[in-house]
């Protein structure tokens, strides 16, 4: 039973490995490639919460603060 136990362990370990690093050549493929990837993005406070928010999903009130919803938007 406890090397039943041990082959699972390691069954689960070499598995993790290789999607791991199957993740990291897919990276590096793309880089020698030419692909780029996109440039990080600014991120925002809520002026509300204080939860970070892309620049991008932003809700911004009328004096250009940024809002992580439009219910926070409306609340100020």
């Amino acid at each position: 039973m406890k090397y039943l136990l041990i082959f699972i362990v390691v069954i689960v370990a070499l598995m993790l490995h290789k999607k791991n690093r199957a993740a990291s050549d897919q990276l590096s493929r793309q880089r020698r490639d030419g692909q780029r990837l996109s440039p990080p993005e600014p991120m925002h406070a809520c002026t509300h919460c204080g939860v970070n928010v892309p620049a991008s999903r932003c809700v911004w009130d009328a004096q250009h603060r940024p809002y992580c919803c439009a219910e926070h938007a409306r609340k100020g």
